[in-house]
């Protein structure tokens, strides 16, 4: 028998079928297919390394969430071990919860919003022959254009997209406030994204607008390993969230409009679209500035002086 698949004295065969009973009820819950991603994309190479983790599971899980370097990386490991562990005592597989009395504060918000011309040279480097970089260049057209985040554009489906309207419809199980949103796109990005429909093979009879190269779902995962490898490829280091930071900021500087930033990002409070108010710079503050022109209401407007005069 693999040193995987020890059995346990429980109602689930090995610990790869308690973690599939834990995504299942997750899912029921109503997580995101991106947030179920993310627990198998920690949990899977855990379970892999671990195979004492039941007999031992506190010495097991002390080295796991220490070993990464990246404070994210770090946080995002403690957050998904905390959650399975309850599950895993509220099933009576293991007695007592190995990430207790281990803080987990959110690290600090990372400053990766790319610039224009980031993007652009991103793109250029993209091989138009591709399958999987055309499908990635849409894909960022939409995230520029839209700020929608990468569970939203791998959960779109063909007929999320009104040709007549150009809207997309961010479905609720794709959304992480869990609510349905419909959010304007650009004429050029309408024309991207029915060049990208017409491509796909009509055998496949795929439902999803941005399909695997066998016509199926693509995860969230398997988008943001693509795009880390183009951006080694390119040179470029790029995230499909800092694109979101892009728009919303773009967005919010041509509008100075915080409820309709947070309605087209899909926020729950305008507190947390507030936050994007960090990447805005003096010379925003400057022009804003003069055009509230608040002290001319009291002095009056400046008349411009004549040419010629002293």
């Amino acid at each position: 028998m693999s040193r995987n698949t020890a059995v346990l004295k429980t109602p689930y065969r090995n610990a790869l079928a308690a973690l599939d009973a834990f995504c299942s009820i997750r899912k029921a819950e109503g997580a995101a297919p991106a947030t179920i991603d993310l627990y198998r994309s920690v949990l899977v190479p855990f379970i892999r390394d671990n195979p004492s983790f039941f007999d031992s599971p506190r010495e097991c899980v002390l080295p796991f969430i220490s070993e990464p370097d990246n404070a994210w990386s770090r946080f995002t490991r403690i957050k998904t071990l905390k959650v399975f562990c309850r599950f895993l005592i509220e099933e009576d597989i293991i007695s007592e919860d190995p990430v207790r009395n281990v803080k987990n504060p959110m690290p600090e918000k990372r400053s990766d919003v790319p610039t224009i011309e980031d993007v652009k040279r991103f793109l250029s480097g993209l091989n138009p022959k591709s399958f999987t970089d055309r499908r990635m260049r849409v894909m960022f057209l939409i995230a520029i254009d839209t700020g929608l985040r990468r569970g939203e554009l791998c959960g779109l489906r063909v007929e999320d997209f009104d040709h007549e309207a150009m809207t997309l419809t961010v479905r609720p199980e794709t959304s992480k406030a869990r609510r349905s949103r419909i959010v304007p796109v650009s004429p050029q990005v309408g024309r991207e994204i029915n060049r990208f429909i017409a491509m796909i093979p009509g055998e496949w009879k795929c439902l999803w607008m941005f399909p695997t190269e066998a016509g199926e779902r693509l995860t969230a995962s398997n988008f943001g390993l693509q795009i880390r490898r183009a951006a080694k490829r390119t040179g470029v280091p790029m995230k499909i969230h800092g694109l979101r930071h892009l728009c919303a900021t773009q967005f919010l500087r041509k509008t100075g409009n915080l409820v309709l930033t947070a309605q087209l990002l899909g926020h729950s409070s305008i507190s947390t679209t507030a936050r994007f108010y960090e990447h805005l710079d003096l010379e925003d503050l400057r022009q804003a500035h003069g055009e509230a022109a608040v002290v001319s209401g009291v002095l009056g407007k400046r008349k411009k002086r004549k040419a010629g005069r002293e």
